[in-house]
């Protein structure tokens, strides 16, 4: 059945002959990048199909079609994606000329690769000259068309820049600005991803402003709504935050949506002055409710942290953003805000303890039902939201003085 590496998650000797390994696995390998989850681009001349779906059946692993016009399959492995895609031309030369960056055009024969993932460069096969953009780290283009064939690949050059620490090549950036209103006609989806890995990657704040700058994402993000001096404080507030209270990693690693968790969602919302800028990027519901969460009680926040406000408005304030606390610090953070004046409030939010953050449920609405021989309506909710404040304001402390002051409500 074949060797099983570190590297792969299966045999390269399962494969026909020949097949190729292409893309970002060979360009982070030469550049002496290793990644945890493996994305496997291989080239097949024949039956690319079959030998994915064979593949997927002998391993147990998720298979899907992905163009069945152009015969392109995906297997899904627990800690690795594998796409096999039949080769397009009667070379691999010519399916290299049709790829975006020549850094991404190198390809090996998976015959020349050990069972540990080694290969040797002279073994690449690269008619760009790709290794050289690699040594230079330039993003270059293949060909203008290839981009117009797929114009996300404009926003990809950004966010491979990005996450490389490369810069994009003179006369490929002009093109990418030049052709950049193909961007509209791409689906929500696949720009939304292309942003978040962007929003991801090392340099983010610098290539995010050469996007807007660029005019590369106005029709998606007009630049009129983006507050990318904010987007680039986000990093630090958050690693200020972790640093100072450990179990703040957990909460921005969570995930709200897909694969984009607390943090990234933060980011959004730092990076626009209204939430409604992101419904074009169709991000779901639970996103759209975070950010707009932040974004209206941020201002009223700031305010906060200046003019110390009373008990009970500490506790609307966090019972208005139950789940969503420590992102809006993150947030008042990148605004500006000293974290002297937000670490109060952070360590009521963790104490579980706390009469402001967390005040102990002191009557029940079955309770007033019973003690005040009251129906079942809405006079019930009142009650028990007017006795939580009396209990802020140290009116009532027990379950005797509310039952009795919700009786002189009454």
């Amino acid at each position: 059945m074949g060797y099983h590496s570190n590297n792969f998650p299966f045999g390269l000797d399962e494969l026909p002959q020949p097949a190729y390994l292409v893309g970002g696995w060979v360009r982070d390998r030469l550049l002496g990048r290793t990644k945890k989850h493996l994305d496997l681009d291989f080239v097949l001349p024949t039956q690319a199909v079959e030998t994915a779906r064979s593949i997927a059946h002998r391993h147990k692993a998720g298979f899907v079609v992905l163009d069945r016009e152009r015969q392109i399959a995906r297997v899904v492995f627990a800690n690795a994606t594998a796409d096999f895609a039949l080769q397009m031309g009667d070379t691999l030369e010519i399916d290299l000329g049709r790829r975006d960056f020549w850094m991404n055009s190198i390809a090996i024969d998976c015959q020349s690769i050990s069972s540990t993932g080694e290969f040797s460069e002279r073994d690449s096969i690269d008619p760009g000259n790709g290794k050289q953009d690699l040594a230079q780290k330039l993003v270059r283009m293949v060909a203008p068309e290839n981009l117009q064939d797929d114009p996300l690949r404009i926003l990809r050059a950004y966010r491979q820049a990005a996450q490389l620490g490369f810069e994009i090549e003179p006369v490929t950036r002009e093109v990418l600005i030049k052709l950049a209103r193909g961007l509209k006609n791409i689906a929500a989806e696949r720009v939304r991803t292309e942003l978040a890995y962007l929003l991801s990657a090392p340099d983010r704040s610098k290539w995010m402003q050469h996007a807007v700058d660029d005019g590369i994402l106005r029709d998606w993000l007009p630049s009129q709504h983006l507050q990318l001096s904010r987007l680039g404080q986000m990093d630090a507030s958050i690693d200020l935050l972790v640093s100072k209270w450990n179990e703040l990693a957990a909460y921005f690693a969570k995930e709200i949506s897909s694969d984009r968790s607390v943090g990234m969602t933060t980011k959004l919302a730092a990076m626009v002055s209204s939430a409604t800028a992101l419904e074009s990027l169709g991000f779901s519901r639970a996103e759209q409710r975070f950010c707009v969460e932040l974004l209206r009680h941020l201002p009223k926040f700031l305010t906060f942290l200046v003019d110390r406000p009373d008990r009970i408005q500490q506790y609307q304030l966090f019972q208005s953003t139950l789940t969503s606390f420590p992102a809006l610090v993150a947030l008042a953070l990148a605004s500006g805000a000293d974290l002297d004046a937000v670490t109060p409030w952070l360590a009521a939010w963790l104490d579980p303890h706390d009469s402001i953050a967390h005040p102990p449920t002191l009557i029940t609405g079955d309770d007033l039902k019973t003690e005040l021989n009251l129906p079942p309506s809405p006079r019930i909710g009142e009650l028990l939201h007017d006795v939580r404040l009396a209990q802020i304001d140290g009116v009532v402390y027990d379950r005797e003085s509310s039952i009795d002051y919700a009786k002189s409500k009454l």
